[in-house]
């Protein structure tokens, strides 16, 4: 399934942040986002701040992040020095097995900073630009596999290892299968499953393959147990039996191409 990165919200003019955030409707388009926005403190009419938000956690992160601003530099009304307006959000579906570093929403910050660096006041930070607000637009609004795209790449063999804080008393069962790259010479991963499962929390999903809520309005998640990892030939010999179902495993796929 596609998880690109897509405008959740555009406007050249701008909205007060609060009054946007005070809608139900767009507080739930942030959950489980990760998020690029683009706003403009009300003080300071020469310079547009874009950021991230939820790249690394997901859930409501992304409303926490712009939540930060409407309480550091409160909200508009009488007095035009209070308040900051927001022009735009791009986001797409947080996705745990992709590294922060390696989604969309970061890379496509890290383009406009390249992008942008002539546009920043000395002292004001990478994300503080002087740049026209439709200029920025369209740099965001550029498509590229390189910042419209996540790169999944494997998470599971370090999260999971982490959280199963391996023993002496953990084992490899069994090697079940294997993984290695058709071109290149990248390393063979084997699917290990192990003695002692790894507790991990999923969000569940409604019908739709929506995040579903409690009555209070929370994210409803659930434990589940996962006995499964990744791992190079090199790791598996540093656990236990590794080593010797690795090779029981290559003994019985004599004709499968393993890169060691």
């Amino acid at each position: 399934m596609s998880n690109k990165a897509k405008i959740l919200y555009e406007n050249t003019d701008g909205i007060e942040l609060a009054q946007w955030l005070s809608s139900e409707k767009n507080r739930r388009m942030l959950d489980n986002k990760r998020i690029l926005y683009c706003v403009r403190a009300n003080m300071d009419h020469s310079l547009i701040k874009f950021g991230i938000g939820g790249v690394e956690h997901g859930g409501t992160s992304a409303f926490g992040r712009l939540l930060q601003y409407v309480n550091y530099y409160g909200e508009g009304g009488e007095f035009d020095c209070l308040g900051i307006k927001l022009f735009l959000i791009v986001g797409n579906e947080y996705n745990p097995n992709v590294d922060g570093k390696n989604s969309a929403i970061f890379r496509k910050e890290k383009f406009l900073k390249a992008q942008l660096k002539g546009d920043t006041l000395s002292g004001r930070g990478t994300e503080r630009v002087t740049t026209n607000i439709r200029k920025l637009f369209n740099l965001i609004k550029q498509t590229s596999n390189k910042t419209d795209e996540d790169i999944e790449i494997e998470r599971r063999k370090s999260d999971l290892l982490e959280q199963r804080n391996i023993t002496s008393e953990d084992q490899v069962m069994k090697v079940t299968a294997h993984e290695t790259p058709k071109t290149g010479k990248g390393m063979t991963k084997f699917i290990v499953h192990w003695s002692r499962p790894a507790i991990v929390k999923e969000y569940i999903k409604d019908k739709n393959g929506k995040n579903k809520r409690d009555a209070s309005g929370k994210l409803m998640t659930r434990t589940v147990k996962d006995y499964t990892t990744r791992q190079t030939y090199k790791e598996l010999i540093n656990f236990r039996d590794g080593k010797e179902k690795a090779d029981e495993y290559m003994n019985s796929h004599k004709r499968a191409k393993f890169n060691l």
